[in-house]
């Protein structure tokens, strides 16, 4: 703090809505300091440590430097991802090159995940994209507690929001999607010629919204291959979905203005400041492409749905399958996985074995 002072302030424990009604739930933690003559500002560098009132002088053993949320300059276009914790050993090397190639080639810049567990070699693969400067890692864990007893799914909604102040200063659209999804255009070439599109179609004295919400469509992966797949990329194989997508808060995704944000859930924000508002993208603009491993209830009673053939993924086909294929050598090389051939059978295979 100024001059090297400690002040001890009240604070605030305000439960982040989104915990399912289990035992433990993630929080906020809000220092008070309307009354302590500080501002924001001031705490900019400085170290805060959560204290018991019942052991005021007990050393903190919990020192975190206070981070600035302030937007740097010419951020307005910036899209970044934000993915809930990598957990059970991650694996699916394959999948995430072409997930995080067909990400760039959306446009996004930056990549925030969680680390409960990964395997090596999606690990080493990582190392690669931190090299880059793509991708912030952290640590994540929630044990003791037990998932989906204790806490909701490695505690997402830590994370989730832990991103949101995380990602301000430096993005102007943050987009929160899982490993196993991807939104995508349907006019636009990427994302943030979609989302600047969208809110210049709103006039004065409309507001623009601050989030755009995409409805979510599964692709359901026990669906037979698409027969004229260009490329055998799990995007152009993988291109039957249910024909009618879910509404709106119902497993949809969002790309969100960060600072117009003030608590983010998983399928919609739960607040947004004073003013900001929150819509849905209409389905002709954009899907959100849910390429599930199986039916979101068990068995097999979502495959009679009525379904339909969607080849929007072909429109990146030509780019992803070269950026993909150079990838898949680097990372080979660098990671010493010889058995990482980028050809038509193993690669389908690896699809079939591993789960996005």
């Amino acid at each position: 703090m100024p001059n090297n002072t400690t002040y001890t302030l009240k604070a605030k424990v305000k439960a982040i809505r989104e915990n399912w009604s289990m035992k433990y739930s993630a929080t906020f933690v809000l220092c008070l300091l309307r009354d302590s003559g500080l501002r924001p500002d001031d705490t900019v560098g400085a170290s805060v440590a959560v204290v018991t009132a019942a052991m005021p002088t007990q050393p903190p053993t919990n020192l975190l430097v206070v981070r600035s949320t302030d937007p740097k300059p010419g951020i307005e276009g910036t899209l970044h991802v934000c993915v809930k914790p990598l957990h059970y050993s991650y694996s699916s090397h394959d999948w995430f090159i072409e997930w995080f190639e067909l990400n760039r080639l959306l446009g996004v810049s930056h990549f925030y995940l969680y680390n409960d567990s990964l395997s090596a070699s999606v690990s080493c693969l990582l190392r690669d994209y931190r090299r880059d400067g793509l991708v912030t890692l952290l640590p994540w864990t929630t044990r003791p507690f037990n998932n989906q007893v204790d806490i909701r799914t490695e505690n997402q909604f830590a994370a989730f929001n832990d991103c949101l102040y995380r990602s301000m200063p430096a993005a102007g659209w943050l987009l929160l999607i899982d490993i196993d999804e991807l939104a995508l255009p349907r006019r636009e070439r990427t994302l943030g010629a979609l989302l600047a599109a969208v809110r210049a179609s709103y006039r004065a004295p409309a507001k623009p919204p601050s989030a755009l919400l995409f409805r979510n469509a599964f692709f359901y992966r026990m669906w037979e291959d698409d027969k004229d797949a260009p490329y055998p990329l799990h995007t152009s194989l993988k291109t039957r979905r249910r024909a009618q997508p879910q509404g709106l808060k119902n497993r949809s995704k969002y790309a969100v203005r960060p600072q117009d944000a003030v608590e983010l859930g998983n399928h919609f924000i739960w607040e947004m400041m004073p003013g900001a508002i929150a819509t849905g993208i209409p389905t002709e603009r954009a899907l959100l492409h849910h390429y599930r491993k199986a039916c979101e209830f068990g068995g097999s009673s979502c495959l009679t749905n009525p379904s339909t053939v969607d080849r929007t993924a072909h429109r990146w086909a030509d780019e992803l399958h070269t950026r993909v294929t150079a990838m898949t050598k680097r990372h080979a090389f660098k990671c010493s996985h010889t058995d990482r051939t980028y050809n038509q059978s193993s690669y389908k295979t690896r699809l079939d074995h591993n789960r996005p």
